[in-house]
Formats: C-alpha cells, sequence, structure tokens
C-alpha cells in the first residue's frame, strides 16, 4: 500500500508518487497575505493604466519600439525587484510572494514577455550562479531597468538539444578575454538588450559554459524583428556574434557546466510561465462568460444553454487546478528553502537548491497549465462564435499569444519526458523508493487486495480512496515499464510521455483536493464539484495513457493481468458529472468571471 500518512514533514520533489500531503502543509491562492494582495493590485493598477490602452499596439510589431520605456516605469516603482536582495536593490520575498507577482504582471499581452525576461531569465542566472562581483555590479542595474537582458540559448541547429550549439569562445594569448563567435536566435528582448547571457563551448569543451556579454563590448549585430503569429509586440531577434571580446571574469559559474545553469535556471522560468498563463486563463474566462451572459440566441442568453454550460465547467475545472498546481508548488519550494536556511545555507545558495529539488513539479506545472490556458482560451473563442474569429476580438489576441507557450521554457513534449527521466534519476541515486511500494502492489495483485478498504462514505474519504487507487495505477506501470525496459526506457519516447501524462494529471487532481480539503468553509459545493470533474478526467485519463503504455511493452497473460489491474484501481463509481458541471457553470454565470 503507499504512503498515505499526510503529518507534517519537509516536501520531497517527486515523492507526491508514493507519499500524502497534509493540506494545512501547502499554500493556496486563498492563502495570499494583505501584502501580497496589495502588491498584485498595485501590479494591476499599472497594467490597467498603462498596458490595456495600448492592447492593439502590443499586437503588432509597434509594441517592441514602446515597451523599454513601460520596463522603465514597471522599474520606478519596484516591480523588477521583486525576490531580488535587498543589497542589489530588490526587496526580499519569499517564492510564493514571487509567483503571485508573476501571475499578474506577465501576463499582460505581450509586454508580459518582456516583463518576464527582466525578472526571470534576466536575473535568475544570476541570483543562482553570479559571484558577487557579478551580482554586485548587474543586478541593482537590471532591477532599475538602466539594463535589460536577455537569455541566448536556442540556436539554428540546436533548439532542444542545446548542447549541440556551434557558438564558441576562444580564450585569447593573453589569457584576459574570451573571444566569442556565433549565433542566436529566437532570443526575446534582444532588441533593447544591454546584456545577454550566452551559451557557448569554450575551446574543445564538450559542454557548454555561460558568459555574460555586454552589448558595449562590440561585434553584436542584430537580425530583424521576427513577424510572429502571437506576441507581436515582444522583441524576438537573432543575434550574431564576431570576435566579440568577453574579460575572463564573466564566466557565469563554472567552465563546462553551462547545460546544468541552463536547465535551473529553466526550471524558475517553467514554474513562472505556469503561474502566467493561469491569469491569461481566467482573462479568458472572464471574456466568454461576458459574452454568454449578454449574447442571446432563441430569446435567451446562451449562457443558459448545457452545451455552454458543459464548456464553463470546464474551463473553471482546468482554471481551479492550474492555481493549486503552482501555488502548492511554490509552498514546497518556500518550505525547503526555509528549512535550508534553517541549516546555514547562505540564502541565495538556497535558491537553486529549493527550485531544483522540484524540478519535476515545475515541468509538470508548465506543461499542465500551458495546455489548460489553450483549452480554455480556446473554448472562450468557440463561446464568441463568429466574433471571436474577428482579429478585432480581444480574445483572437490571448488566441494567438497562448500558443506559444507549449513551445517556451522547453516544447512539452521534452518536458514530458524530463519529468519521467527526473524521476527515475532520483530513483537510482537512492532519493526516492520507488521498489518497495512497487512490489506491495504486485503482492496485492496476487492476493485480489488492490483496493483499500471502503470508507465512510464521506466525500474527502472517498476521494482520497480513489486519490490512492490512482497513484497506485500509475506506479504499477511506471515501475513495470523501468523493470522490463531498463535503460531503453528513456528510448521509447512514447512510453514516456504516456507516463508523463499519467503523473501531470495525477499531481493536478491532488492539488486541487487538498486545496478544497484546506478550505472546506469557502464554497464547498462548488469546490467538491469541481474537484470531482478533475477525479473523474485524471480516472479516465490514467486509464487510457496506461493501456497505451501497457501495449507497448506487455502481452500475453501479463498484459492481460496488469490492463485489469488498471481497470480496477481506475474504475470509479457512476457520478452525475452533467449535473456537476451545471452546479459549477451556474455559480460562474452568476459572478461573470472565474472569482472564487
Amino acid at each position: 500500500m503507499i504512503n498515505t500518512d499526510t503529518a507534517t514533514e519537509i516536501a520531497q520533489g517527486g515523492a507526491f508518487l508514493i507519499k500524502g500531503t497534509n493540506p494545512q502543509s501547502i499554500s493556496t491562492h486563498e492563502d495570499y497575505t494583505e501584502e501580497q494582495k496589495m502588491l498584485r493590485q498595485s501590479v494591476l493598477d499599472f497594467i490597467d493604466k498603462k498596458i490595456e490602452p495600448l492592447q492593439k499596439t502590443f499586437d503588432s510589431l509597434e509594441g517592441t519600439k514602446i515597451a523599454p520605456q513601460l520596463l522603465e516605469e514597471m522599474a520606478e516603482l519596484g516591480f523588477l525587484g521583486v525576490g531580488v536582495p535587498e543589497e542589489y536593490g530588490g526587496f526580499a520575498a519569499n517564492f510564493k510572494t514571487q509567483l503571485a507577482f508573476c501571475e499578474v504582471a506577465f501576463s499582460c499581452y505581450a509586454f508580459g514577455l518582456t516583463a518576464g525576461v527582466q525578472t526571470s531569465l534576466g536575473v535568475a542566472p544570476l541570483l543562482l550562479y553570479g559571484n558577487k562581483e557579478q551580482r554586485a555590479q548587474y543586478l541593482p542595474k537590471i532591477v532599475t531597468a538602466e539594463i535589460k537582458s536577455c537569455y541566448c540559448l536556442t540556436e539554428p541547429s540546436a533548439g532542444s538539444d542545446a548542447n549541440s550549439g556551434k557558438s564558441k569562445a576562444v580564450l585569447n594569448e593573453a589569457g584576459t578575454h574570451y573571444i566569442l563567435n556565433g549565433q542566436k536566435m529566437w532570443i526575446t528582448s534582444a532588441g533593447h538588450a544591454d546584456l545577454f547571457f550566452v551559451f557557448a563551448k569554450i575551446d574543445d569543451d564538450p559542454n557548454l559554459s555561460c558568459l555574460i556579454v555586454e552589448k558595449s563590448y562590440g561585434g553584436i549585430s542584430l537580425g530583424a524583428e521576427e513577424d510572429k503569429m502571437g506576441i507581436k509586440g515582444s522583441s524576438t531577434r537573432m543575434v550574431f556574434f564576431e570576435n566579440v571580446p568577453v574579460p575572463i571574469e564573466n564566466l557565469l559559474g563554472e567552465r563546462n557546466k553551462g547545460f546544468k545553469i541552463a536547465v535551473n535556471v529553466l526550471n524558475t522560468g517553467r514554474i513562472k510561465l505556469a503561474t502566467s498563463v493561469t491569469n491569461n486563463a481566467k482573462k479568458a474566462f472572464k471574456l466568454g462568460i461576458n459574452y454568454a451572459n449578454e449574447r442571446e440566441q432563441f430569446g435567451k442568453a446562451i449562457s443558459s444553454f448545457g452545451a455552454i454550460q458543459h464548456k464553463i465547467g470546464e474551463m473553471a475545472a482546468n482554471i481551479y487546478a492550474m492555481e493549486a498546481i503552482f501555488c502548492r508548488t511554490a509552498s514546497h519550494i518556500d518550505e525547503v528553502r526555509d528549512k535550508l536556511v534553517a541549516d546555514g545555507l547562505e540564502i541565495l545558495d538556497t535558491k537553486f537548491k529549493s527550485i531544483a529539488e522540484f524540478s519535476i513539479e515545475c515541468a509538470i506545472a508548465k506543461v499542465h497549465n500551458s495546455e489548460a490556458e489553450s483549452f480554455v482560451i480556446d473554448e472562450a473563442l468557440q463561446m464568441h462564435g463568429g466574433m471571436g474569429y474577428s482579429s478585432e476580438s480581444v480574445i483572437s489576441v490571448h488566441y494567438r499569444n497562448a500558443r506559444i507557450n507549449r513551445i517556451y521554457e522547453g516544447t512539452n513534449e521534452i518536458n514530458r519526458m524530463l519529468i519521467v527521466d527526473m524521476l527515475f534519476r532520483k530513483v537510482m541515486k537512492g532519493k526516492l523508493d520507488l521498489m518497495a511500494p512497487l512490489m506491495r502492489i504486485t503482492s496485492e495483485m496476487k492476493n485480489d487486495a488492490l483496493l483499500l478498504p471502503k470508507t465512510d462514505g464521506s466525500f474527502f474519504a472517498d476521494a482520497n480512496r480513489s486519490l490512492q487507487h490512482l497513484k497506485k495505477a500509475t506506479l504499477l506501470v511506471a515501475g513495470t515499464a523501468a523493470q522490463k525496459l531498463m535503460t531503453q526506457l528513456k528510448e521509447e519516447q512514447e512510453i514516456l510521455i504516456h507516463l508523463a501524462n499519467c503523473l501531470i494529471q495525477l499531481y493536478a487532481f491532488e492539488s486541487a483536493l487538498l486545496r478544497t480539503e484546506k478550505h472546506q468553509d469557502k464554497n464547498l459545493e462548488v469546490r467538491q464539484e469541481l474537484t470531482t470533474l478533475l477525479m473523474y478526467k485524471t480516472a479516465a485519463k490514467i486509464a487510457q495513457e496506461a493501456q497505451e503504455a501497457l501495449y507497448a511493452f506487455t502481452e500475453g497473460e501479463e498484459a492481460e493481468q496488469l490492463l485489469q489491474a488498471v481497470q480496477t484501481l481506475t474504475h470509479l463509481p457512476p457520478y452525475n458529472l452533467k449535473n456537476a458541471r451545471r452546479k459549477v457553470a451556474q455559480y460562474f454565470i452568476e459572478e461573470n468571471q472565474y472569482k472564487l
């Protein structure tokens, strides 16, 4: 039996598959402090005043011309220093506060990308890997937007396989500078950047290193602004480096360890993207509901139709899970960070270690939330009918802007494979024990004892029982795949994707359930119905993905036994999901927005 003990203990990355979590130990959207609410409101006031009136401008290349000035105005209000230590001009904030800020600050059309790069990818490399001199030299000016930064990883021949990049830096004869040559593409904010974090191989090194490159060094040229499908007002250019002299003291972190830097910086970017797209989904949800409440057909508002209410119910459930995922992950990161600080680790070192601990959850959050955002926006556009397809509609802007989020910060396909790979790496290093619970489940299969005892029939008891069954099903398939395929598993990308889909949906459902259980005093009926919708979706998803995975590496009697076990564990009792969606829809129709 999987450990269902929910006693408070320090969270561990990836352990959600085999351990329970105490609802009181996590933080949720409802737990924002007054200070966090004030920060969010200040950002929203800025966006309403400065960005919203320019929505059409940011849906064109004209937005790239005004973004730098608006970034400086954000800096004047102190918004670019959230989470940066005070000694560098920022203000200390835990990770939950940083994400509370990101959710609203990075979801303002194409300008959100400009703000996001400056405060995330433009800061994280220095915070996580910079030495004291590098931090002191650059962070204060990044916080004030005197220096605008960008992150240069992707190359024409090196996308997901970043380490195959051809950019090269050669140490000069005097040993004082690296001479950098190469090119990068799809570089956000390149058009106005003064500082470039550039990944390149030094001399004949097999792996990347990261260099801090100032535009003032010379030898840097830019391609034209890319005319993209969406996020048009966000500067995206190719960057060319020709014999750029980079002082040796501008090597970031250790030589030959650039890929590690890139991966861990992307962990930060992934969870922040997962956060910002949540607010995008809520904006689209509001546009859809507003239109449905106003639009009349056959003598009544279309929001009264069952087909529309079905959409509203599913959209709301997705958003509820999106919020739960990023808040839960942030609270785990803060919990580990606090423990590391208490153990005497340097504050800035704890940032890297705490985020790296939850790299699996960061990747899960990125994949789930970017795809949930796309679903919500697509449904909101559909609710608009032909009006939604007009380029004059705001929902069409969200639709085009959202598509990039499944590509940024590592494609969702790459992230899916990383999720499983990182999980099994932890197992191989002895940080997670999946074999003991797998052996217990295998024994239960033989003894026809897979199902946990019946509960008292209460909602939370039944939901947690189902959660444990779904964890068993996922662990059974993942563990069996690892045992049978061993080192070959990493080459079986389709199976990895099936396993990742189980883990992603499982984490989403559990996060929502924990949230509902923690806040039983707030709109409990609506929350229970949202959680139920997610539970049935999770059971169906795991049943399908597990079946396809098993078909790929088992056969005969073994396949039949495993499939029967999965079907037993993913079976849920009959429930009127139509009525659940209608209850949820009625609540939000009356609110005329996502407000819970």
